[in-house]
């Protein structure tokens, strides 16, 4: 038998298996583990930053990616970001600290019953507690994080078997066989259907699936939606059948697909907030293609599980082409709305300006009132272009775009003011590991999503004190934090502001004091 400890096992283990990274906020529990493992570290000043780092990293390398976590407490700090790992389908991996099991009955300082407190929200959880558990629980972990529909894991890493001596790592890697199904019953019903429409989501960008659905929409003559509140780009733009975002209530998406008898969802869900008192597309013809058979279940669909990209080149020779064809017509209404905006920088006319000078970048979007503005910019421009989180928690964007900026040479973080408090020690790991990401504050000093809710639904609330966020020097923050920062209060800075921050060399901030209005969101 060898001298390798179990932490090294593990390390070997996760660089076979191309893990080469790792974010953490480290506590005693997790030294014995870090004292093996061979993975550059990047240090994260909360917990929660570590996980979020870890789905943005996940998502644009589609492979596994760690983040460490210190015991019950760093574990409870990162739940909101572990739900949005689920929701986003991102196959993240938590290894969590756990105290010494040799004193465990006496329930030490630290120790905490992991499994209970991620109840729901990993794929796998895992206590590891001897050597000859690991090949297995690593090889375990992997498979179910990456298995369709990919999610989150758990290993729990008890500070004395870290230290013990691991078994060799012979074992072989495999990974999982995706799953398939027939199409040619769904081929059949989308030839019968007299107006088809397709609804897009987020895992086309996962699956690289832009040039078949753009096929198989111009085979069908269809328009395609994007799904409400879609997390990553649902097509490549230019696209002459793309129709725009559904937005994501009953009522709404029934009125905008209420003309077509079939609704194809490729690698799409029907995120539904706020209620609306309205069946979900009652007497439409629903097909579900795509990896998590959840959503069929629960809207009603046929579906064909698997690969999108597969999936559809399976469908493409079986479908007919139609004589019909769908052509969204131009917004001649865009340059009217900017130039309107321009005057109290209002958030149109800071977007359209940014989305113009940043259209090569990569959009990380945060900037939660100001969404369906930005989403309505064409920042749609094909593979990993745009990010957002599926589960409306604040904080995820500035934490993912530190694993999204390790991989994409040019990110742009559009966060809003009140969600870049959540998780502004971000900005300490960007500039201490020199990764370019480029941070838009589109600053409103309150909760404009909430206001916007509050507006609709209960209007004393709008102006409520504790929601609003005055007073906050972004700028100062930033510059704490070692960021290059500058603010612009006035449209006719805006343009030099921007092209400042595309321009400065590594991690750079521009706060902008965008128009305080209310918008109406919910009305």
């Amino acid at each position: 038998m060898g001298t390798t400890k179990v932490a090294e096992q593990i390390s070997e283990l996760f660089a076979r298996r191309g893990v080469h990274e790792i974010f953490g906020n480290p506590g005693t529990t997790e030294l014995p583990f870090l004292e093996g493992i061979h993975q550059h570290y990047y240090l994260t000043l909360h917990d929660s930053i570590a996980a979020g780092a870890a789905d943005g990293l996940a998502q644009v390398t589609g492979s596994v990616a760690v983040a460490n976590l210190h015991a019950a407490p760093g574990l409870g700090n990162s739940i909101a970001f572990i739900d949005t790992a689920r929701r986003n389908r991102s196959p993240v991996l938590l290894t969590v600290g756990q105290q010494d099991q040799r004193h465990a009955e006496y329930e030490p300082l630290l120790q905490g019953n992991f499994d209970s407190m991620v109840a729901g929200l990993v794929k796998y959880s895992h206590e590891v507690t001897s050597s000859s558990e690991v090949n297995t629980a690593v090889d375990l972990a992997f498979r179910h994080a990456m298995e369709p529909p990919r999610g989150p894991v758990l290993l729990s890493l008890p500070m004395d078997v870290m230290e013990a001596v691991g078994l060799p790592s012979d074992l072989p890697t495999a990974s999982p066989t995706p799953l398939a199904e027939p199409v040619e019953a769904i081929a059949e019903r989308l030839a019968a259907a007299s107006n088809p429409a397709i609804v897009a989501g987020y895992e086309v960008d996962v699956d690289d699936a832009f040039a078949e659905l753009a096929e198989l929409a111009k085979k069908l003559g269809a328009p395609v939606y994007a799904e409400p509140l879609c997390s990553r780009a649902p097509v490549a733009l230019p696209f002459a059948n793309f129709a725009g975002d559904l937005l994501p209530a009953s009522a709404l998406i029934d009125s905008a697909l209420g003309d077509h008898d079939l609704i194809l969802l490729v690698g799409a869900d029907l995120t539904l907030y706020p209620y609306t008192p309205a069946p979900l597309l009652p007497g439409k013809d629903l097909i579900y293609v795509g990896s998590d058979p959840t959503v069929a279940h629960k809207l009603h669909a046929a579906h064909a599980r698997g690969n999108v990209k597969g999936q559809l080149a399976r469908l493409l020779p079986l479908v007919p082409a139609r004589a019909q064809a769908f052509r969204r017509p131009p917004d001649f209404g865009r340059a009217n709305r900017v130039a309107r905006a321009a005057p109290r920088l209002g958030g149109v006319y800071v977007l359209d300006a940014a989305s113009r000078l940043f259209a090569d970048h990569t959009i990380v979007d945060e900037a939660v009132s100001l969404t369906p503005t930005l989403k309505s910019m064409g920042v749609y421009h094909g593979r990993n272009s745009y990010f957002a989180s599926r589960s409306g928690q604040l904080g995820w964007g500035l934490a993912a775009s530190i694993g999204l900026g390790l991989r994409l040479p040019k990110v742009l973080a559009v966060v809003g003011d009140g969600a870049l408090q959540y998780t502004i020690q971000s900005l300490s790991t960007l500039t201490r590991y020199h990764i370019p990401v480029k941070v838009l504050v589109v600053n409103n000093q309150s909760y404009a999503i909430l206001r916007s809710y509050s507006k609709a639904f209960h209007a004393a609330l709008t102006d409520a004190d504790y929601l609003q966020v005055p007073g906050v020097d972004v700028e100062a923050l930033a510059k704490g934090y070692g960021v290059p920062a500058q603010s612009v209060d006035r449209p006719n800075r805006l343009e030099e502001g921007l092209r400042w921050l595309r321009e400065t060399s590594g991690p750079a901030l521009l706060n902008v004091a965008i128009d305080p209005t209310v918008p109406d969101l919910f009305a």
